[in-house]
C-alpha cells in the first residue's frame, strides 16, 4: 500500500504560534493514519523575496521544493494579517513556480487549507484565498477547509484544545489522506479514512 507524504506549511514566524500548533497537531493526526508528515515553520520559511533561480543556490528553498516535489497532500495554515494570509508563506508558495517536470507548481495534489485569527471575517476572507491559491497552482482544495477565529483558545503546547476545532481539523486531515488513497487507486472512492471510517 502507498504510504501518503503530506507538506504541512505554517505561515507564521513567531515562534510557538497557534499556526505552528496547528500544523504540528495534524501532522500528528496524518501520522496515526499510516501517512509521512513534514511540518515547515515560519523560520524555515524566511526565504528571499521570489525570484526566478534563487532556488538553485538558497539549500533552504531547495529541501522544501524537494518535500513539495514529493508530496501527495499539503496543508496550508495561515494567520491572518488584514483579511489575508500571511506574506511569509505567500512567498513561500511563489517558488513552487520552480516545480518543473511532470507535476509542475502544486499538481494534482490535495491541500487543506487552515485561517487563524481573532475574527470572523478576516480568517473567512483569508480561507478562501487560501482555497483560491490551492487551485491556482492546480491543486484540489478539501471539501472542508477550516477558520479558527479566535487564536487565543488554542492554548495547550500539547493538543488543540477546543473539542470543535479538533474535529473539522480531524476531518480536513481525513480528507487530505482518503483523496490522495482514492487518487493513488489505494482505496475505492466510496471509502474513506479515520472520522466515521
Amino acid at each position: 500500500m502507498v504510504t501518503p507524504h503530506v507538506v504541512l506549511i505554517s505561515g507564521s514566524l513567531r515562534p510557538g504560534s497557534t499556526s505552528d500548533r496547528i500544523a504540528q497537531w495534524c501532522a500528528e493526526r496524518c501520522t496515526e493514519q499510516s501517512a509521512t508528515a513534514r511540518v515547515f515553520t515560519g523560520g524555515e520559511l524566511d526565504f528571499p523575496f521570489y525570484r526566478p533561480g534563487v532556488s538553485d543556490s538558497h539549500e533552504g528553498v531547495r529541501e522544501f521544493l524537494g518535500e513539495l516535489a514529493r508530496a501527495d497532500g499539503v496543508v496550508l495554515i495561515s494567520p491572518t494579517y488584514h483579511g489575508t494570509l500571511s506574506g511569509l508563506l505567500k512567498n513561500a508558495l511563489d517558488y513552487t513556480n520552480d516545480l518543473g517536470g511532470p507535476r509542475p507548481f502544486l499538481d494534482g495534489r490535495t491541500i487543506g487549507c487552515v485561517a487563524v485569527g481573532a475574527g470572523t471575517q478576516g480568517t473567512v476572507s483569508t480561507l478562501g484565498t487560501l482555497r483560491d491559491i490551492a487551485h491556482a497552482l492546480r491543486g484540489w482544495p478539501t471539501p472542508l477547509g477550516v477558520v479558527v477565529p479566535h487564536a487565543g483558545v488554542l492554548v495547550s503546547e500539547d493538543s488543540v484544545a477546543e473539542r470543535h476545532h479538533r474535529e473539522k481539523l480531524t476531518e480536513m486531515v481525513c480528507q487530505v489522506l482518503s483523496s490522495t488513497l482514492v487518487r493513488t487507486g489505494e482505496l475505492p472512492a466510496s471509502v474513506g479514512v479515520g472520522v466515521g471510517a
